[in-house]
């Protein structure tokens, strides 16, 4: 069998290689593979999230916001950490910006999880709401 569950840090990182170099491939030729990693990779990351304590339907946005608050960091903190301005934090925790693929990459390496936890898809208020 070529892929099995993950059980580690390393296999999830391989996993990953592997998937990403699938999808730059751009053919329906590994569809299938490309669905087995996408859901060995999900379940590994459900499953580190819920030994963070993190209850898995939580949003990138609530997971953030419960991360902050296990750390005791303030967004202000957390901006210098990440090299960003306090603003861009702000936005991202009142759902006013989506969080990019470089910060997520930031969030990932600063909580040290994985990226799928700050890349699902969640929505943003809409500051133009009609009354």
């Amino acid at each position: 069998m070529k892929y099995k569950r993950i059980y580690n840090i390393e296999q999830y990182n391989e996993y990953c290689n592997s998937y990403e170099k699938l999808v730059s491939k751009n053919s329906d030729k590994y569809s299938e593979e490309i669905d087995l990693l996408e859901l060995l990779i999900e379940d590994y990351d459900n499953r580190t999230i819920e030994s963070l304590g993190v209850k898995e339907d939580m949003n990138p946005v609530e997971i953030l916001q419960y991360l902050m608050d296990e750390n005791n960091l303030t967004k202000a903190e957390l901006a210098r950490q990440l090299n960003v301005s306090r603003q861009l934090i702000t936005e991202i925790l009142n759902y006013k910006r989506n969080i990019s693929k470089k910060m997520i990459a930031k969030l990932s390496d600063r909580f040290n999880m994985q990226q799928t936890a700050f890349s699902r898809e969640y929505s943003l208020k809409d500051s133009h709401k009609a009354a």
